[in-house]
């Protein structure tokens, strides 16, 4: 039977089911995760071997060495490049991971033999490209150690975009809508570059309407104003 789709898609109908009664409709998977969801998961992980790229880059050429040290001692640059590592190594080896993971759910021969960094994460792409579709259905995804939530693909993924994207500074541009958010009534409501979605940026909220129904909105909101 066809649930609603557990991407961030319907994170505002998530959060008024735990509120109690509305009148808000989830987006259906098709059948596990919408097809937005689905096309957005196939193209972020397009864009890892360049994310990571740019990551490498970030470290040489535009992040500020940290610094650690106690009140009353000089501070000392940590070593350059170990945010950019870290974070490398947390992508590279979650996408390497999750190759493993769906190789052992098809019963695939597991690539044991591994060379360059950057050979191997393309070919983790290359793989992981071919067999989204599948995993995205049938694969149970992995478990978070701290909560115990099954995670799938497509939400690790998305993880690991985002924590490049923050890193190397290329989060989408936001467009603030300065009306009242229709549900909780905050001015919240942005729209990311190259979004088809409205969403409200309140972590209590997260609606997402489209710009038509933003349009209605503000009208009512006009004629509201000058009755």
């Amino acid at each position: 039977m066809t649930a609603p789709c557990p991407g961030p898609c319907n994170n505002a109908w998530r959060n008024a089911e735990a509120g109690g009664d509305h009148d808000l409709t989830p987006t259906w998977g098709q059948p596990i995760h919408c097809t937005r969801c689905t096309l957005r998961a196939q193209a972020q992980l397009a864009e890892f071997p360049e994310l990571v790229a740019a990551i490498s880059l970030e470290a040489l050429n535009g992040t500020a060495p940290k610094t650690t040290g106690t009140i009353g001692r000089a501070a000392a640059p940590s070593w350059p490049g170990q945010a950019a590592r870290i974070l490398t190594d947390h992508i590279v080896d979650g996408l390497l991971g999750l190759e493993d993971a769906i190789r052992a759910g098809r019963h695939l021969p597991s690539r044991t033999v591994r060379g360059r960094e950057g050979s191997d994460l393309t070919a983790a792409v290359t793989f992981l490209r071919a067999h989204l579709p599948w995993a995205l259905e049938r694969f149970p995804g992995e478990t978070d150690p701290a909560t115990g939530a099954t995670m799938d693909p497509a939400d690790l993924i998305r993880r690991w975009h985002s924590a490049g994207q923050r890193f190397t500074r290329q989060h989408p541009r936001l467009e603030h809508h300065r009306v009242p958010c229709p549900r909780c009534e905050l001015l919240t409501l942005y729209r990311a570059d190259g979004e088809d979605y409205i969403e409200c940026r309140n972590p209590n909220c997260q609606t997402l309407i489209t710009p038509g129904e933003y349009a209605d909105h503000t009208k009512e909101l006009a004629a509201a104003t000058h009755t």
